[in-house]
């Protein structure tokens, strides 16, 4: 099958998945984010640690899914704790394996850090209270995990095609040779015009998603351009091939892992 065709059916079928089930309720979403979590902890775990501690990946797969279904976990006083005992229980375990090199332990952790917790904060962040009242209930919301979801897209498409149009000078050439500073810049302006839109439709206030407009330009081009650093020193050119024509789940949702923190607290605060 021609590429551009296994691109474009692949995507259809990617994003009408995604819109499906973050609209249909809560648990279809925490289910789309624990299948994008465990998908994304795999194939970290497969590049970063081949063959070398194949029971703590298991668990730390286990651990990652569960954090994202923990929707009190942040809120919980013996979070601190669970963090402590998860490292010495790493620590112990890449003792015990054959392969008993320091940077395995920070390998483990960082998957958590990188694609767990960010996914967490997605999912208790697209929870608002229904009214001002301190006793008001908190129910879903999911035009605000969409509108995270179309504006990642939105930066991705427009910086592509700026990039194509007008692109020159590279932005960061010895990690991603085809990022221009035209492409980032004609994306960001194209992708904080279409916020507008986006809080129109999906009843959100103009300045707060043309901040997350902003945030997700920066910090999901940041993502993209880790996770190209990334799969550079490991000498691979996808981290999978679940996506016909797109790679894998860690390459779909590079930008959108890194700009989570920033734009969920944009949320916490100015909701």
């Amino acid at each position: 099958m021609n590429n551009f065709w296994q691109r474009a059916i692949t995507g259809t079928i990617f994003v009408t998945i995604i819109i499906g089930l973050t609209l249909y309720n809560s648990n279809t979403f925490l289910g789309l984010l624990m299948l994008i979590g465990a998908g994304a902890l795999y194939e970290y775990y497969k590049i970063v640690l081949p063959k070398k501690a194949g029971l703590l990946q298991t668990l730390y797969i286990a651990v990652g899914i569960a954090t994202i279904c923990s929707k009190e976990w942040l809120k919980a006083e013996f979070a601190p704790y669970v963090v402590a005992l998860l490292f010495a229980l790493t620590a112990i375990g890449v003792l015990l394996s054959k392969e008993r090199h320091w940077k395995n332990i920070g390998y483990l952790i960082s998957g958590w850090y990188y694609i767990a917790l960010p996914l967490l904060l997605f999912y208790n962040t697209s929870f608002q209270k229904d009214g001002i009242s301190e006793y008001a209930d908190t129910i879903y919301k999911p035009m605000l995990a969409l509108n995270l979801f179309v504006l990642i897209w939105c930066s991705d498409t427009f910086a592509y095609l700026c990039g194509r149009a007008f692109g020159k000078r590279k932005l960061f050439e010895s990690v991603s040779p085809k990022k221009t500073w035209e492409g980032f810049i004609g994306g960001g302006i194209l992708t904080m015009g279409a916020s507008f839109l986006l809080a129109y439709f999906f009843e959100i206030p103009y300045g707060v998603n043309l901040m997350v407009a902003l945030l997700t330009v920066v910090f999901g081009t940041l993502g993209d351009l880790v996770e190209s650093m990334l799969k550079r020193e490991f000498n691979i050119k996808d981290s999978g091939t679940i996506l016909p024509g797109h790679g894998g789940v860690l390459d779909r949702f590079d930008a959108l892992l890194i700009a989570l923190p920033f734009t969920t607290f944009c949320y916490y605060w100015m909701l």
